[in-house]
């Protein structure tokens, strides 16, 4: 039996690459927004924007500003992820909690 794997995509998985750009673009207020729009609409998914979350960011902070910096940061801050996570449920809280890490990371570069 032949079986085709199908090419339709999840709402999760689209969210996701909307939600990538979002955070390239450095609008994490408008990113946790679209967020809390996805949860609405779709509850029973929400954890699976939610565990990837972290790694969007770090993706983000690796390219902007420096690997090295970032793995400093995280290694003082262990529980950064889980911290961003709770920040993502509030779109002003999330974009402070952002940009704070991010000036943070540029800190630890600079040395």
């Amino acid at each position: 039996m032949n079986v085709a794997v199908s090419a339709k995509t999840t709402p999760a998985v689209e969210f996701l690459g909307q939600l990538t750009g979002l955070i390239s673009a450095g609008k994490f207020k408008e990113a946790a927004e679209a967020y809390k729009a996805f949860e609405k609409d779709y509850a029973t998914s929400d954890f699976l924007v939610l565990e990837a979350l972290p790694f969007r960011l770090e993706n983000y902070f690796v390219k902007k500003v420096s690997p090295t910096a970032f793995s400093i940061y995280t290694l003082r801050h262990s529980t950064w992820a889980v911290d961003a996570v709770k920040a993502f449920e509030d779109p002003a809280t999330f974009e402070t909690f952002v940009k704070g890490v991010e000036a943070e990371v540029v800190k630890l570069a600079a040395k």
